[in-house]
C-alpha cells in the first residue's frame, strides 16, 4: 500500500545534508531522554528544499488491530513486569536499601532468563562484540522471527529502540529516532517524529551513490504503510571511500509508537569506465518511533 506523502515545515528539526567533513548548521536542543544534538539548516536553500520534498509521511486513519497472540500476550506481560522491578530497584538505591536492590536485581536477572527478547538481544550484542558473525546472522534472524510473530506487540514488549545499525556490502546506516512535541498534537491522534541517518561507506575503496529510498511504516495498530522516491531529502549523494552523509527527516503517525525500517538503492562506480554499473540495496534496521523516547524541539 502507497503511503500519501505530505509537505510540511520539519526544516526546524532537519540538518543541511552533508558529506564529512563539511560543517554542518546551528545545533537543535534535545530534551527528555537524549543527550545528543543535531545541526539544523534556516533559512538556507537546503531547508527550503527539505521543506517541500515529500520524504515526510502521514498515514492515512483507516486500518484494522490485529488480535495479540499468546506469546505477544506473555512477553507484553515480560515487559510490563520489568518496567515495575526496574522502577522499584531505582527507588530502592534511591532509599539505600540495598538489601531490597540486591532481591530486586536478582528478580530482573530472572526475569531475563525466562525472556526471549532479551537473550536473543544479549546473544546478539555477544557475537557482535566477540566478532562470531554467523552467530550474529543467526541471532538477528531469531529476532526478526520474533518481531513478525508479534506484530504490533513488539513495540511494547522492548524488542525495538529508537536507533538501529546495519551494514550492507560495507555501506553501514545509524538511526536516531525522536518525538517531537511541538509539531504533534495527541488530542488529535496526530504525533510527529524525527529520524537522523547517518550514512557511511567503510569501503577502503568502493564509491557507491544513493538513487532512491524505500520505507516500511508500521504503526502501534499493525497497519503497513510503505513509500518510494528518489533519493533522500532531495538529493542522491555520493559517497567517496571512508566518507559519510547525514540527513534528517520525519514520519507522521495517529498512534505514539510505530516502527520504520526500509533500504536504500545504491549504484557502484566501476573504476575502469567511469559508469555507474553494479546496483545494490543497503538496509537500513528497523527502529521504533516512541513519543516516550527522546524528544527534539
Amino acid at each position: 500500500m502507497e503511503a500519501t506523502p505530505m509537505r510540511t515545515a520539519l526544516n526546524l528539526h532537519r540538518p543541511a545534508a552533508s558529506v564529512s567533513g563539511r560543517p554542518l548548521r546551528q545545533p537543535c536542543q534535545f530534551v527528555g531522554n537524549s543527550a545528543r544534538r543535531w545541526p539544523c539548516a534556516r533559512g538556507t536553500q537546503a531547508a527550503r528544499v527539505r521543506a517541500s520534498e515529500p520524504d515526510v509521511t502521514e498515514p492515512s486513519s483507516s486500518g484494522s488491530s490485529s488480535p495479540k497472540s499468546a506469546a505477544a500476550l506473555g512477553l507484553a506481560e515480560i515487559a510490563s513486569k520489568r518496567k515495575d522491578l526496574e522502577l522499584e530497584l531505582k527507588l530502592a538505591v534511591k532509599g539505600e536499601d540495598y538489601g531490597a536492590a540486591a532481591r530486586l536485581k536478582a528478580a530482573l536477572a530472572a526475569l531475563d532468563a525466562s525472556d526471549p527478547v532479551a537473550q536473543a538481544k544479549a546473544a546478539l550484542e555477544a557475537a557482535i562484540r566477540e566478532e562470531r558473525y554467523e552467530d550474529a546472522a543467526r541471532h538477528q534472524a531469531q529476532i526478526k522471527a520474533l518481531e513478525m510473530e508479534l506484530g504490533p506487540a513488539a513495540l511494547e514488549c522492548g524488542l525495538l529502540s529508537t536507533t538501529s545499525t546495519a551494514v550492507t556490502h560495507g555501506v553501514r546506516v545509524q538511526v536516531q529516532s525522536f518525538f517531537l512535541p511541538t509539531k504533534s498534537s495527541p488530542s488529535q491522534g496526530r504525533y510527529m517524529f524525527a529520524y537522523h541517518i547517518t550514512i557511511a561507506n567503510d569501503n577502503a575503496e568502493t564509491i557507491v551513490q544513493l538513487r532512491n529510498r524505500h520505507w516500511v511504516i508500521m504503526d502501534g495498530r499493525g497497519k503497513m504503510e510503505e513509500v518510494r522516491g528518489p533519493g533522500v531529502v532531495g538529493e542522491q549523494p555520493i559517497l567517496l571511500p571512508g566518507k559519510s552523509y547525514e540527513y534528517t527527516s520525519g514520519c507522521a503517525l495517529t498512534t505514539p509508537q510505530g516502527s520504520m525500517e526500509g533500504e536504500y538503492g545504491m549504484v557502484v562506480l566501476d573504476p575502469k569506465d567511469g559508469t555507474w554499473a553494479e546496483t545494490m540495496e543497503v538496509k537500513i534496521g528497523k527502529f521504533m518511533l516512541d513519543a516516550k523516547g527522546p524528544q527534539a524541539v
